[in-house]
């Protein structure tokens, strides 16, 4: 009795399964939703010469359905690294100096010296250094721009995100501001 009813279910399981597999097919072909091109141009093109000259093939132009219209201008390109211009930090061959980054360094005198002024220059482990205008400073490939009486003043110019060139000044000080002027 228990398997005659197993065979029940087993039989409708499967007449169940038919059903639906013939349910989803249907003898109506499919045809696909082509939208209506919004500027109308048909374009054709001809194959090479290597085929008969009667197969031709036909591309519609249409503009995107959904009203979204992109514009790149005034973007970056987003397929472009983020990281452009970076390079990898080599501190092999660089001088101490350049090494430092220019928060580390503090100017600790400033002399003239006949046509210029020069600067002293201490880095973190206590070594001084001369420098005029023109010295490499900081790992950034800084450049000593000028050297007055009271300061230093330092330019790098790095590679910003859309691949322009700009330059950022940093100026050290001989002395540091003194808060509450009077």
């Amino acid at each position: 009795m228990q398997q005659r009813s197993n065979n029940i279910n087993v039989n409708v399981l499967i007449l169940f399964a038919i059903l639906i597999l013939f349910a989803g097919c249907s003898e109506k072909p499919v045809t696909p939703v082509i939208p209506k091109p919004v500027s109308g141009t048909v374009k054709e093109a001809k194959q090479p010469s290597s085929e008969p000259a009667s197969i031709q093939a036909t591309s519609v132009t249409e503009e995107a359905p959904s009203g979204y219209n992109y514009r790149p201008s005034g973007r970056r390109d987003p397929f472009r690294s983020l990281i452009l211009g970076l390079k990898e930090k080599k501190m092999v061959g660089l001088t101490p100096l350049q090494q430092r980054s220019l928060g580390e360094l503090k100017v600790i005198g400033i002399m003239w010296e006949g046509k210029s002024y020069v600067a002293m220059i201490e880095t973190p482990d206590a070594k001084g250094y001369l420098i005029r205008e023109g010295v490499l400073v900081g790992p950034e490939g800084g450049v000593v721009k000028k050297i007055s009486e009271d300061s230093v003043i330092i330019e790098e110019i790095f590679t910003d995100f859309y691949g322009r060139k700009k330059s950022k000044k940093t100026v050290l000080g001989l002395r540091p501001k003194e808060e509450g002027g009077g």
